[in-house]
């Protein structure tokens, strides 16, 4: 099943896809969070890219709690979700960032790069959160929970 990953923010949203067998996520880009011009973009390229289903980051604290932003993250996600007619999932995205920003340091990526890739590498932490515990579960590619 291919999974569109998303890491949901006020300013921007970061992007990322699973392969089918749903072993890798992989960084795609980041945008503008334009709202509904956003919404139209993202479900253009779900019909073009062949996306299945939808991960979406929902912002918690370390306690386990949503954060602030929650609210807004789940109704975009849900209006996304609407505009495709495809399942969402959400997933804890805490520390997401932290641990992209890790990786992308690890991989020797410069630091102007790693700030304008930052949010796709985020979406491709939280997606492949997903896609670890799907596995861990038993759950086959291409079956939704």
């Amino acid at each position: 099943m291919r999974w569109l990953g998303i890491d949901h923010g006020t300013k921007k949203i970061g992007l990322a896809f699973s392969d089918e067998l749903e072993i890798l996520a992989s960084p795609f880009e980041v945008w503008p969070q334009e709202e509904d011009r956003t919404l139209d973009r993202l479900a253009r390229l779900c019909r073009e890219e062949g996306v299945q289903a939808l991960c979406l980051g929902l912002p918690r604290h370390k306690d386990g709690a949503e954060s602030a932003t929650a609210p807004a993250a789940r109704a975009f996600g849900e209006a996304l979700a609407a505009r495709t007619g495809l399942p969402l999932r959400f997933v804890n995205e805490h520390l997401s960032s932290a641990e992209a920003e890790r990786l992308l340091r690890e991989r020797g990526v410069k630091p102007e790069t790693r700030k304008r890739l930052l949010d796709a590498a985020a979406a491709a932490v939280i997606l492949g959160e997903l896609l670890e515990l799907r596995r861990s579960r038993g759950i086959p590619a291409g079956r939704l929970d």
